[in-house]
C-alpha cells in the first residue's frame, strides 16, 4: 500500500477516510458513477454497497495497488 506522511488524501487534500475515498473524493467521481449511477455516494449508500463493488472500486481506481519494494522482486 502507499505510505503517506499525513492523514490527507493525496488526490483532494481532505482527511482520508473510507467515506472520503469511496463517496466524496472528486478524483473518483467517474468510478462512482459507473458503480452507483451517482457522482456522490451518501453514507447510507456506502453502508449498503456490496463487497464486489468495493473490490471493483479499488481495482478501477488503483488506490491500493501494491508496488514492489526495491530489492524484493
Amino acid at each position: 500500500m502507499r505510505m503517506v506522511e499525513g492523514p490527507s488524501c493525496a488526490e483532494c487534500g481532505e482527511v482520508e477516510t473510507s467515506l472520503n475515498l469511496m463517496a466524496e473524493c472528486p478524483m473518483y467521481v467517474l468510478v462512482r458513477w459507473e458503480l452507483q449511477d451517482k457522482h456522490r455516494i451518501s453514507e447510507q449508500d456506502l453502508a449498503n454497497i456490496s463487497i464486489g463493488d468495493i473490490v471493483r472500486f479499488t481495482k478501477e481506481t488503483g488506490r491500493f495497488q501494491v508496488g514492489i519494494l526495491p530489492g524484493h522482486q
